[in-house]
C-alpha cells in the first residue's frame, strides 16, 4: 500500500500520466530489458520536459542530411564527457554533433580570447582555430586565465593549445602564430580549419579599433558570422555582427573615435575578471549559432555590462540602408589614425602594412607603436643609455611623468618631480624655463604630451620625451624595478 502512495505522489509531482498501482507495478514487471532505456542515438526524437526538441529545426535537419561519417559519431568517453548537454533539451545527441562537427576561429588569446577559448574547448567545439603571435608575459596572468606561470615567454598559441589539450583531448586546434593583418585576413578567414572544414564563426579577442573593422570588413566579404566584444575598466560590451546578412560593426560604430579619444587597457585599466565575464558570453552566443538557436542571438542589439552597478543595458542597431557594400581591405590603422592619415590610404592589402606592426599598434598591455605617425616630432627623443649620461653630467630637467597616478604608483623615476596624465597636460605644469624630461610607460603618451605642449605654446626644443618610456629604462638602466 506504500508502494503504491509513493508511485502516485512521484507520478503527480512529475506531471506522468496517472497509472492504477497495481497496473505500474503489472507494466514494470512485464516489460522487456530493451525498454528500460533510449538508445543515445534515439533521445533527440522524443520532446523534452519543456515541449522542444534537442536543438532548432534548422540544425536537426542540416544533421539528418549530412554524411554520416563515424568521426561525427560521440564514442562513449565523449557520451560520458558531454553527459550534461546530452540530456539537455535545446542540445541533446544532435546539437553535441554539430559541436563535434563545428569550427571556430579566435582571433586573439588573451582576455578575451582566454575564457571563450576554454569553453568553446570544454563544450566540444570540434575546430578550434587561434591567431595570436604574441608571448605570455607575467603580467597577462591577471586575467588571461587561459595561460599560466608555466607558460610565461612561450607563445600565447601554443600556451593556449596545451591548456585546451588538456580540457579536452577531442578538440582539435590550428594556431597563427601571426598578427591578423589586411595582408593575412582573407588567408586565415578564407582557407578555414582545412580545406573542407570552413569556418562556422569567428570570435574577436582583440582589444584595438583597426583589428575590429579589419575582423568587420573581411567577415563581411567572406559571409561570416562574428561575435564582437570590447572591454575597458569596468565596462563590457558584446553582439553578433554579420549574421546571415545582419547589422555589423560600422553599424555600431560607422568611423572610429578621434585617436587619443579612447583609452588604451594599459592607461585604463581593466578589471581582471571582467573580460572572463564577456568572453563567456561570446561563448554563449557562438555556441548558439552552432546549435542553430536564433531567437535570441544578440542581433541588431549590443549588450552592455556594467560591473560596478552590475547591471545589462541594450543598445539598439540598424542596418545602414545607405552604406556601401564592403568588396575589399584597406589600412585600417592609417583609417583609424584620422583623416590625415586615411585620405592617403591603399584599397590593396599589399600596400597595408609594410612594418608588420600589430593591427592595432598596440598589445592590450601598452601603446608600443604611435597610432598618428603622420606629424613630424619636432621635439627631442632620448634614450636611457645618453639620459643617464646626460644626468652624470650635471644635467637638471624638470621631471614630467604623464602616466596615472595609479601607475606612478607602481613604479617611477626617483626624480619625478610631478605627476600630470598625458591628456591633461598644460604648461603651467612645467617650469616657464628649463629643459624638461617627459616620460610614460613605452614612450607613446610622452610623444602625445610633447605635442600637446607644443601645441599649447611650450618651446619645442626645451622638451625631451623618454623613448621607450620606463619599461626601456627598466631594461636597461634597472633591472631590479618593477615591470607592469
Amino acid at each position: 500500500m506504500w508502494m503504491a502512495i509513493i508511485i502516485t505522489l512521484f507520478a503527480t509531482a512529475y506531471h506522468l500520466p496517472f497509472v492504477a498501482p497495481l497496473s505500474v507495478s503489472k507494466a514494470f514487471t512485464n516489460r522487456k530489458p530493451s525498454q528500460y532505456y533510449y538508445i543515445a542515438k534515439d533521445i533527440h526524437q522524443f520532446p523534452t520536459r519543456y515541449g522542444r526538441q534537442c536543438c532548432s529545426a534548422t540544425t536537426r535537419l542540416q544533421l539528418s542530411t549530412s554524411s554520416t561519417d563515424e568521426d561525427d559519431e560521440l564514442s562513449n568517453p565523449e557520451i560520458s564527457r558531454y553527459s550534461r548537454h546530452l540530456v539537455l533539451g535545446d542540445v541533446g545527441v544532435v546539437g553535441q554533433k554539430a559541436l563535434k562537427k563545428s569550427s571556430v576561429l579566435v582571433i586573439g588569446a588573451g582576455g578575451l580570447g582566454s575564457p571563450c577559448l576554454l569553453y568553446l574547448a570544454a563544450a566540444g567545439v570540434g575546430h578550434i582555430g587561434i591567431v595570436d603571435a604574441d608571448t605570455v608575459d607575467e603580467s597577462n596572468l591577471q586575467r588571461q586565465i587561459i595561460h599560466g606561470t608555466s607558460t610565461v615567454n612561450v607563445a600565447k598559441c601554443e600556451s593556449a593549445k596545451q591548456r585546451i589539450k588538456d580540457i579536452n583531448p577531442y578538440v582539435n586546434v590550428r594556431s597563427y602564430k601571426e598578427e591578423f593583418t589586411s595582408e593575412s585576413a582573407m588567408r586565415i578567414l578564407g582557407d578555414g580549419y582545412s580545406d573542407t572544414i570552413p569556418w562556422d564563426v569567428v570570435v574577436d579577442g582583440s582589444d584595438n579599433f583597426p583589428t575590429k573593422y579589419l575582423i568587420n570588413d573581411s567577415c563581411s566579404i567572406l559571409g561570416l558570422p562574428w561575435v564582437y566584444s570590447a572591454i575597458l575598466a569596468f565596462e563590457g560590451q558584446i553582439s553578433t555582427f554579420n549574421y546571415k546578412g545582419g547589422t555589423d560593426y560600422r553599424d555600431l560604430l560607422p568611423t572610429p573615435p578621434p585617436p587619443g579619444d579612447v583609452p588604451s587597457c594599459a592607461e585604463g585599466g581593466v578589471l581582471g575578471v571582467l573580460p572572463g565575464t564577456m568572453g563567456c558570453l561570446q561563448a554563449t552566443e557562438v555556441v548558439k549559432i552552432i546549435l542553430g538557436m536564433e531567437k535570441g542571438l544578440l542581433i541588431g542589439r549590443c549588450l552592455v555590462f556594467d560591473a560596478i552597478a552590475m547591471k545589462f543595458s541594450e543598445i539598439g542597431l540598424t542596418k545602414s540602408p545607405d552604406r556601401e557594400q564592403i568588396t575589399e581591405l584597406i589600412d585600417y590603422q592609417g583609417f583609424c589614425a584620422g583623416p590625415k592619415s586615411s585620405s592617403s590610404t591603399t584599397k590593396q592589402t599589399t600596400n597595408a602594412k609594410k612594418d608588420n606592426a600589430p593591427a592595432g599598434g598596440r598589445t592590450m598591455d601598452e601603446a608600443l607603436v604611435d597610432d598618428d605617425q603622420t606629424k613630424t616630432d619636432k621635439f627631442n627623443a632620448i634614450i636611457p643609455a645618453d639620459c643617464i649620461e646626460k644626468l652624470s653630467s650635471g644635467w637638471s630637467p624638470w621631471v614630467l611623468d604623464v602616466r596615472l597616478q595609479t601607475e606612478n604608483d607602481i613604479v617611477e623615476l626617483p626624480f619625478t618631480d610631478i605627476v600630470v596624465p598625458h591628456r591633461t597636460v598644460r604648461p603651467d605644469h612645467i617650469p616657464k624655463d628649463g629643459e624638461v624630461l617627459v616620460y610614460c610607460k613605452a614612450g607613446v603618451r610622452g610623444k602625445k604630451a610633447c605635442n600637446r605642449l607644443i601645441e599649447l605654446g611650450v618651446d619645442s626644443k626645451r622638451l625631451y620625451n623618454l623613448e621607450g618610456g620606463i619599461l626601456r629604462w627598466q631594461k636597461e638602466v634597472d633591472p631590479q624595478m618593477p615591470r607592469y
